[in-house]
Order: structure tokens, then C-alpha cells, then sequence
């Protein structure tokens, strides 16, 4: 079946309209010709998803829902053709070979509750043949209406995509070959396409399926992928993409206001005869949602010293004496964490309930002022205005209290623990209230950790030192894109593709491909599907 590129079938505006009217037939008998094929390729391509097991059932149409997932790969694929025919003059054509027919085992699924209005709808119509439409009595049995159900269903599709460059050579002289140009690949011999290595990064680092799994599941599709392949081919993608993950770091560095923290990761390998050891995933994450993680092999301060060695500003930040240097330097200000004090004080409420109870509601005094802030939309002065009015007192009255009962309490105490914890931290944990552009705690950079947190649960450890390479690289892109709003796969797959002749790395990053290009990619992908479901209609 062929599928010709729509970005090479142009409506002509009038004034660019031959004037013969022989020529305007030759080109309206052209559109006909264009018409009928693209109607055609779309009856064989829904024959091939939707065939009829029985003669007693058919498919009697699509209706059109936005996003029309069920042609999103073809849509991907011409937006594709269409974009390379647009840029060399060449014309674009896609070419879909459907696939041998597979047995398919039927899982039961679970009632759905509702059925959202943006989801294509696929009807299947079941109706009596005419031998059966005579009633017991002789009469003949008329239509009244239809029993209807409805059901939610997902269809997942991996296709051979192949792709042609027509190759020319003068008859006069057979000098010169000219080929036409294509897209070129992502990995040089690889089997692996950029949507469908868009897809392995995002089952592996956004829903943390590990890569024996992965190996598994394609198998059940028929694909031979080992663990080995997927592994290697993610790794070389983080090569292509590190310039990126650079810029990112870069960019985070910069801004005046910054967060980090750290998490514990195992790496099975540091060298060749060495065990196992923990390592550690740092991020360090900006106002804006900028992420950028950092994989080190301990928890040194080299890792740190390396990234925030020309940062100045605030940091948002736990007690990791780690950061100490940078405090000294007099460049960056810690900004301490009050949920981490406030922890302190929870986890001392089973050996002293009611001192604990007492910290816990003065600290949440804090809290409603932040959230009193944010109810009201406040902009930066505004916030920093109302911390001086109302948080300011209540952490004199805070202090005091810690105070009091440092003397109270038993040294060694959990309790004892927590207040000299505050106490310690008393300097950078009033830092907040000095400016609004500045959070109450370090949550957000707790909240960037936790899919790692989730992820290790799954694949356990990192097998060596450029695995958790890859994993800061594409765990930043896709973190980065996440808060930006921006579809993580479409991302991905746009950027594998743009990454080898786009010289402005800045466009490619996560914000800056949202305003240059995520508007062209999902218009040009809506617009053609669009086009194949009123084809269909």
C-alpha cells in the first residue's frame, strides 16, 4: 500500500490556476487520481487493524476523535516525509506493508467507568443476515435500533518502516548518480527507529521498566530485541543527547534560585574485579522546572564541587556538610528546609507526644501562612511582605520555644535531637522570609527524587558507571519536558531526529523546543490526521 506524503499535494490558490482549460482538467483528473488512492490505501489500512473474524461482522466506520490514536504511526511517518519533502524538494511517500496475520489471545478487562469525549470512537456493527430476518409467524423482522456498549480498548502497533531514496543517472551521459534525500538515521546500521527508541527511553526512565523486561515484552510481539540491544542503543541516543543534558546544567546553574538534594543508587560494578558499592543520583532543579541530574559513584564533594562550581545565589538544601565550601565562599546562601525540622519533630512523637505536638503546630503556623499566599496569587514582594508580617513573629516565638525545652529535654533524646537540629540550622532556615522568589522547604527537590526512588524498585541497581551516565541525561530531558508540559515521547522522537543538523542546542532543549517547534510537530501531526479520519468518514 502506498501512501503518498500530503505535504506534496498543495491546494493551488487561484491566481496560480492554469487559464487552459485542457491543462485545468489534466490537473483536476490528477487530484481525482490522488483522491482515490489516498481512499483506497486508508480502506487496506483499516482492513489490516480492524479485519472481520466472521461474516456476520463488520466494521462499518471511524468517528472521528482528537487525537486520533489509532493512526498516529502512520501520522508520525508522513509528518516525517512531509517535513524532509518541504526542506529538499523531493517528494515524501510512505509505504505500509501489512504484517502476516497474528493469533492474538484475549485478555478480560475491567468495566470503565467513563469514556472521555477526546477518545476516538471505533464502532463495530453486528447484524442479522437476510436468511435470519423472518419471524416464527411469517412476518418479516424490521430494525428498531441498536443494542449498544461501550468499552475501552488499546491497540498497540510496531511496524517495519522502510525507507526509499530514489536514485538518478543521466541516459546521455551515465555520469552522476543523484540520489534523493531522506532523513538519516539516528544510530548509523541500527534497527531502531526514532519513535521506536523514543519509546524504550520512556518505558525505561519515565515508567521504569527495566530492560530484561522490556526483552520480554517485545518478545511477545515477535521481536527479537535482546537486553543488550535496548541497552546499547539508549546508551548511544544519551551520547547523541548529552550536548543537551550539558546546556541544560548550564542553564539551571545560572538562574539565581536553585534546589537540590540526593538519593542512594546501587552501581553492581565501580571496575572489573570490584563488588558492588552505593552510589548516589544528585539533581539540582531551577524556578522555572529546569531539571538536571548528576550520577557520582560516592557521595564526595567532588560530585557537587564539579556542577555548582560557578553558581552564586540561594540554595535550597538539607544538612549535607558537602555544600559547607560553598556557604564559606559568601556566593551562595543556604536556604535551610523546615519540612526536614519538622520531620525531626514527628519522628520524636512516639518517645515525647507532647513536646512533639507542641513543635508540630507551631511549625504549621509557618505553613498556613504559605498557604494563605498561595490562595491569594501573590507575586514575589507580596509573598516576601506577608512572610515579614506574620512568619517573622511566629519564628521568634518558635525560637524561644526551642530554647526552653533544649533545656527540658533529655540530651540524648529524640527530642533533643530535633531541637538542636532547628537550633543549628536557625540561621538558614529564617533565609526564606527575606525573599518571596524563595520556598519554605527543599520538597520540590524531594519531589524531583522520587522517581528515582520509584525506578530503583524496578531496576535495582545501575550494571555500571555509564549507565547511571545515561540515566542523569535522560532522566533530566524527561523530568525537564514533564514539567514543561510537553508530550515526552513526541519530544523525543522529534529531537533524535533534529539533534544531527540543528546547531542551536538551546532549541532543542525541553522549554526551547516548545517554542520553536512543538507547535509545527503537533500541527503538522493533528493536520494529517485530520485528513486520514475524514478520508475514513
Amino acid at each position: 500500500m502506498k501512501f503518498v506524503s500530503m505535504g506534496v499535494v498543495k491546494n493551488k490558490k487561484r491566481e496560480e490556476l492554469p487559464r487552459d482549460v485542457d491543462a485545468l482538467i489534466a490537473l483536476l483528473e490528477e487530484r481525482d487520481e490522488r483522491i482515490a488512492a489516498l481512499e483506497h490505501n486508508l480502506a487496506v489500512y483499516a482492513r489490516m487493524l480492524f479485519s472481520s473474524s466472521s461474516e456476520k461482522r463488520r466494521l462499518t466506520g471511524l468517528a472521528a476523535g482528537h487525537p486520533h490514536q489509532l493512526a498516529l504511526f502512520m501520522a508520525d511517518l508522513v509528518a516525517d516525509a512531509e517535513r524532509i519533502a518541504e526542506a529538499t524538494g523531493a517528494t515524501g511517500r510512505v509505504e505500509v506493508e501489512p504484517p502476516p496475520p497474528v493469533r492474538r489471545t484475549g485478555k478480560g478487562s475491567r468495566k470503565a467507568k467513563s469514556f472521555p469525549d477526546h477518545l476516538p470512537v471505533v464502532e463495530t456493527l453486528f447484524e442479522l443476515p437476510a436468511d435470519q430476518l423472518l419471524c416464527m409467524c411469517g412476518g418479516e423482522l424490521k430494525l428498531i435500533g441498536y443494542e449498544v456498549r461501550n468499552e475501552l480498548e488499546r491497540i498497540e502497533i510496531t511496524i517495519t518502516h522502510r525507507t526509499k531514496q530514489g536514485k538518478y543517472v543521466c541516459r546521455c551521459c551515465g555520469e552522476g548518480v543523484v540520489t534523493a534525500t531522506a532523513p538519516g538515521r539516528v544510530i548509523d546500521k541500527g534497527r531502531l527507529g526514532p519513535g521506536f527508541l523514543a519509546h524504550v527511553i520512556g518505558e525505561r526512565f519515565q515508567f521504569h521498566m527495566p530492560y530484561h523486561r522490556l526483552e520480554k515484552k517485545y518478545a511477545g510481539e515477535g521481536l527479537a530485541l535482546s537486553r543488550s540491544v535496548l541497552e546499547r542503543s539508549v546508551a548511544r541516543c544519551a551520547e547523541l543527547l548529552e550536548p543537551l543534558y550539558l546546556e541544560l546544567g548550564k542553564q539551571v546553574i545560572a538562574e539565581p534560585v536553585i534546589f537540590t538534594d540526593d538519593t542512594t543508587v546501587t552501581l553492581a560494578r565501580l571496575a572489573e574485579r570490584e563488588g558492588s558499592r552505593t552510589a548516589r543520583i544528585w539533581v539540582y532543579l531551577d524556578k522555572l522546572g529546569r531539571h538536571f541530574y548528576d550520577f557520582t559513584d560516592s557521595r564526595s564533594r567532588a560530585g557537587p564541587e564539579l556542577i555548582l562550581k560557578n553558581f552564586s545565589g540561594f540554595m535550597h538544601a538539607d544538612a549535607l556538610g558537602n555544600y559547607d565550601i560553598f556557604y564559606q565562599s559568601g556566593l551562595v546562601t543556604e536556604v535551610a528546609c523546615w519540612a526536614h525540622a519538622r520531620r525531626k519533630f514527628k519522628d520524636a512523637v512516639s518517645s515525647d507526644p507532647e513536646l512533639a505536638e507542641e513543635a508540630l503546630e507551631l511549625i504549621g503556623e509557618l505553613y498556613r501562612v504559605e498557604k494563605a499566599a498561595k490562595s491569594q496569587g501573590l507575586d514575589a514582594e507580596g509573598l516576601r511582605a506577608l512572610r515579614q508580617r506574620y512568619s517573622v513573629p511566629q519564628l521568634e516565638k518558635i525560637h524561644a520555644w526551642l530554647g526552653v525545652t533544649e533545656a527540658r529535654v533529655l540530651p540524648k533524646s529524640p527530642m533533643a535531637k530535633a531541637v538542636r537540629y532547628a537550633l543549628n540550622q536557625w540561621d538558614a532556615l529564617k533565609v526564606y522570609t527575606t525573599d518571596g522568589r524563595l520556598e519554605i522547604d527543599n520538597n520540590a527537590a524531594e519531589r524531583a527524587l522520587r522517581p528515582i526512588a520509584v525506578g530503583r524498585k524496578n531496576w535495582l541497581f545501575f550494571q555500571s558507571q555509564g549507565g547511571g551516565k545515561t540515566a542523569a541525561i535522560m532522566m533530566s530531558l524527561i523530568q525537564t519536558a514533564a514539567a514543561a508540559g510537553v508530550n515526552v515521547k513526541l519530544y523525543l522522537r522529534d529531537v533524535l531526529q533534529r539533534i544531527s543538523t540543528e546547531n542551536d542546542v538551546t532549541k532543542l532543549l525541553p522549554h526551547g523546543w516548545k517554542q520553536h517547534f512543538e507547535s509545527e510537530v503537533e500541527g503538522r501531526r493533528n493536520e494529517i490526521i485530520e485528513l486520514l479520519v475524514k478520508s475514513r468518514g
